[in-house]
């Protein structure tokens, strides 16, 4: 396969429908008729449907919609978006939502698969544009509107000792094998599948991106967005990589924050922060905390959790008894967890307690402050108070209490934008500390350490290749000790 200036990647299946559909609609039209369709659009639509799906998860709206401004769309199709998601929903390739009732937001999509007697699983092909014009002009529309060039620029400032190993000269992806995996795995479903393959892809055929967040700070590339499960296809000149990640990472990094307050360095933490609107809610928070000694007393008691323990594990043994009882399923363990892709709660099995905790963990400190949840009680209970008001104050905002006071026990759209931004923000808090610590202090004091070592960076982890795996893990959980204070736990995952 030569190397392409844009590529698609779509089901077999749904392809051979999709062409079939398109032969049969333009069969009586002549090559001037305006509402014939062009099997490239048709196909760029539904890829750019799935692929906003893959990088914007978050984003994903009960039922498995995913909203695109029609003004983007629009430019990508040459102003003919109208015609083609018509001639998708009428042949059942495409279900659409409309704009919502605030009139803020954008349609939302959904690919529907076309059902196949022959094949029970999905095979992906890259699809070979028919018409170079519209390759081209695709190419050049998406890297404009996506501002990718620019967004490369931005991250190359402050995080250049790392973005320059990003790109296909350096990193080599064996993709037949990676191929191969993915359409014989039998734990991956349909959708994993087709991300994965998307994922894989990319890198295939040199598409590399990167930018650095102003949301969480973080240096967000292919290599963020792929899939672990991936990650022992790729390597740099031959040599194999290993990621050395900082174990039980969010939970370190808070009790490394407590010691900043403990000690009264705050304000250093502080520095380390990128938006203003974390800043300004951390100072909140410092101006009105009081460190007496049950404060204190509290806050070295979950650093020692975190030192001399395993914080999971801590977790499973502490939980109810009853609650862990009701929780037995087969071999493991069952709980609803909120999909924001359907937009409620479903059964999501662990093999072991500790997994489980660990999704708990992250949920009792992202979570709304006012969460009833009974799992979230559980881990309120078992941690100190004083860390469970350190968090509820972060995330706490005067809207909150505002609807108990109102007749008609709703908030108005203001009110809960403010609620949604505030919950927000202690992950962003605890995100930026991580990402600047990482990415602007020990990783720029590697690169001049070894110039010629690739690096590259997947949030909470270091990556190098496998030769310098020893070095790298001493040096970075010796730099976590001086700054925090406190001694981390280092893993290697050999890729």
């Amino acid at each position: 396969m030569i190397y392409k200036k844009y590529f698609i990647s779509i089901d077999r299946a749904l392809f051979k429908c999709l062409e079939e559909k398109v032969e049969v609609y333009n069969r009586h039209l002549n090559e001037e008729d305006g509402s014939k369709i062009m099997m490239d659009k048709t196909v760029f639509l539904i890829d750019q449907i799935l692929y906003q799906k893959s990088i914007r998860k978050n984003d994903i709206t009960n039922g498995g919609y995913i909203r695109i401004p029609s003004k983007i769309l629009n430019s990508y199709l040459q102003k003919e978006l109208k015609k083609y998601k018509d001639f998708l929903k009428t042949y059942g390739f495409i279900k659409t939502i409309p704009y919502s009732t605030d009139g803020s937001r954008s349609y939302g999509y959904k690919v529907i698969y076309q059902k196949s007697n022959s094949e029970t699983t999905r095979h992906y092909d890259v699809y070979e544009f028919l018409n170079f014009n519209y390759e081209k002009f695709l190419a050049k529309s998406v890297i404009k509107e996506s501002k990718i060039e620019q967004k490369k620029l931005s991250a190359d400032r402050s995080t250049r000792h790392l973005t320059k190993w990003l790109n296909a000269e350096n990193i080599s992806i064996d993709w037949k094998e990676g191929f191969d995996f993915i359409s014989n795995s039998q734990d991956l479903t349909n959708d994993q599948k087709e991300q994965y393959s998307y994922s894989l892809n990319r890198m295939r055929f040199g598409q590399w991106y990167y930018l650095r967040s102003v949301n969480d700070n973080r240096l967000h590339s292919n290599l963020t967005n792929f899939p672990s499960s991936l990650r022992g296809y790729l390597s740099h000149n031959g040599n194999s990589l290993v990621s050395l990640d900082v174990k039980s990472s969010q939970p370190y990094m808070l009790a490394g924050v407590l010691n900043f307050i403990l000690n009264k360095e705050w304000e250093v933490a502080k520095e380390y922060l990128r938006s203003k609107d974390v800043k300004d809610k951390f100072t909140t928070v410092m101006n009105s905390i009081s460190l007496s000694s049950i404060t204190i007393a509290d806050f070295r008691a979950y650093q020692k959790l975190i030192c001399d323990t395993d914080i999971y594990n801590y977790l499973g043994s502490n939980l109810d008894k009853t609650f862990v009882k009701n929780l037995k399923y087969k071999n493991g363990y069952q709980d609803k967890i909120y999909k924001p892709s359907l937009g409620y709660r479903v059964n999501q099995y662990y093999r072991d307690l500790r997994g489980y905790c660990k999704v708990l963990m992250l949920e009792y400190m992202y979570c709304s402050p006012k969460s009833t949840l009974e799992r979230v009680k559980q881990v309120k209970r078992i941690f100190p108070e004083a860390l469970n008001k350190f968090i509820y104050d972060f995330k706490h905002c005067p809207e909150m209490d505002k609807v108990c006071n109102r007749k008609s026990n709703k908030r108005t759209e203001t009110e809960r934008a403010k609620i949604d931004k505030s919950k927000k923000l202690f992950a962003k808090f605890l995100q930026q500390i991580e990402a600047f610590i990482l990415l602007d202090i020990i990783t720029k004091e590697l690169s001049k350490l070894y110039p010629n070592m690739f690096m590259a960076t997947i949030h909470d982890s270091i990556v190098v290749p496998i030769q310098y795996q020893v070095e790298v893990k001493e040096y970075l959980k010796r730099r976590l000790l001086e700054i925090f204070g406190l001694s981390p736990e280092i893993k290697n995952d050999v890729w």
